[in-house]
């Protein structure tokens, strides 16, 4: 089996911002060797590949489908990931595949077909606020506090230029809507979305309205344009009210004014998040064990991504599809 080798040998698809830190991340955890990087834009896969010590291939499907390695990381562009995930699986390797699993709820369940053939769970999706200490020490406070009854978070994000509707609901809100699963357990049954104002054929400020199974009612506030990249969740309940807590930033006193400077950065804001993500899945790989966020989180996920896009495009409330969670997953 692959994952009894003493040192794991891992392939990084993808060496973009967030392929880049992962594989930056890996090389410098103990008994991992990062053997590639892949990347078709050869001056990526050149420079990660020169500054870490490995292989650079222009070809994802080769690392991808290389039986020399024991995982993989999927950081490629959005609409590979179902593609390269089911040859990841065929080839033998864990999977760490970053979000969204797909960019339609048909190739995600596809996926999941590919992975319920194998027998086991071998894929974790990248959802990092799993991982979040923020997220997790919310999650722990609601446990004392009984039914959860409303939940709004506001997801501040930095771009140069307001993005389609797809991207941003798909790349960035499917963050939100799976925080809403993981927190409070339950799945996301019914939709309503808005959009601000046009820029173009784009917007900035989108706006999710969920109802969960249990009748929590889940606000979810998206800025594509804003002026520091921060994510808060408040959760009112039963016996009491829990919101993430803030992240430690210096006061600065300054020119009459008492600052915390938020900054523009994501990788920043969520680092010791993806830190404590890909440690987790290299231990997890060790243990032949699967373990955070399933794809079947990422199928969860995408079903709300799909019906939020419906109700913007139709003005209607959409009912999420609540299949029957395979029995690897439960």
């Amino acid at each position: 089996m692959h994952e009894h080798r003493q040192d794991l040998r891992i392939g990084v698809i993808g060496v973009g911002g967030m392929g880049e830190f992962h594989a930056r991340t890996l090389a410098a955890l103990a008994r991992v060797e990062l053997v590639a990087v892949a990347d078709p834009y050869r001056p990526n896969a050149d420079r990660v590949a020169s500054d870490l010590g490995c292989a650079a291939s222009y070809d994802p499907m080769a690392v991808a489908t290389d039986t020399s390695l024991d995982a993989i990381v999927i950081a490629s562009p959005d609409a590979t990931h179902p593609d390269l995930a089911i040859a990841g699986l065929e080839a033998g390797h864990r999977v760490l595949c970053e979000k969204p699993l797909a960019t339609n709820l048909a190739d995600a369940r596809r996926v999941v077909d590919a992975e319920l053939a194998v027998g086991e769970r071998r894929i974790q999706m990248g959802f990092m606020r799993e991982y979040d200490p923020a997220h997790r020490q919310l999650q722990a406070a609601l446990a004392d506090l009984g039914r959860l009854d409303a939940w709004r978070s506001v997801h501040r994000n930095v771009n140069d230029a307001p993005r389609p509707i797809t991207q941003i609901v798909g790349q960035s809100l499917v963050h939100d809507f799976h925080s809403v699963h993981f927190v409070t357990g339950e799945p996301i049954v019914e939709v309503h979305g808005f959009c601000g104002r046009p820029i173009g054929d784009s917007y900035r400020h989108v706006v999710a309205m969920c109802r969960t199974a249990s009748g929590l009612q889940a606000v979810i506030e998206f800025d594509d344009c804003g002026f520091g990249y921060e994510v808060t969740v408040d959760v009112l309940a039963e016996h009491g009210d829990a919101a993430t807590g803030e992240p430690l930033r210096a006061l600065v006193r300054r020119d009459g004014s008492k600052l915390k400077v938020i900054g523009p950065d994501w990788f920043a804001y969520f680092a010791e998040a993806y830190r404590i993500q890909d440690a987790a899945w290299v231990a997890s790989i060790r243990a032949g064990r699967a373990t955070g966020p399933s794809t079947w989180a990422g199928v969860r996920a995408q079903a709300v991504v799909d019906a939020v896009l419906e109700s913007i495009t139709t003005g209607a409330t959409v009912a999420v599809p609540q299949d029957e969670v395979p029995a690897i997953y439960r």
